[in-house]
């Protein structure tokens, strides 16, 4: 009897372990839809204190699920580079190239994901000087 119970305790563990994979994947999957599924702009950006996200204007970002974002610019991809995301810390992460310039340079953080729907994202990331904001759209 011990040891039916012992069975019984072992497929309930992997059955728990299995559902909780299940679970992951379908998240990671719905996220992955909503990221690609259109075009992204910067609502708001703001360094520690200072808004910049004038300087955003004119960019649309694509990601695609490959792991690859474009930045496009008045309908020109000017720049791509890697992004991931990670369910299990709520976060993003984009790595643009040096020759992207500052402003797109300005995405290269993890960002802590504190809000979402399917057509917003706000995040925000700790830098030496202080917290960053991000506010992306669909548009």
């Amino acid at each position: 009897m011990r040891k039916l119970l012992l069975i019984a305790c072992a497929f309930a563990a992997i059955g728990l372990f299995s559902c909780k994979k299940l679970v992951e994947s379908k998240e990671k999957q719905a996220i992955l839809e909503a990221m690609t599924n259109g075009r992204w702009y910067v609502q708001l950006y703001k360094d520690t204190t200072t808004d910049v996200t004038g300087e955003f204007l004119g960019y649309e970002f694509q990601f695609y699920e490959d792991n690859n974002v474009e930045a496009i610019y008045n309908g020109v991809v000017k720049s791509n580079g890697p992004w991931s995301a990670d369910i299990s810390t709520f976060s993003i992460t984009a790595n643009f190239p040096v020759s992207a310039g500052d402003t797109l340079r300005r995405l290269n953080y993890t960002w802590k994901i504190t809000d979402s729907y399917t057509d917003y994202v706000e995040a925000k990331t700790t830098t030496a000087s202080g917290d960053n904001i991000l506010h992306l759209r669909k548009k």
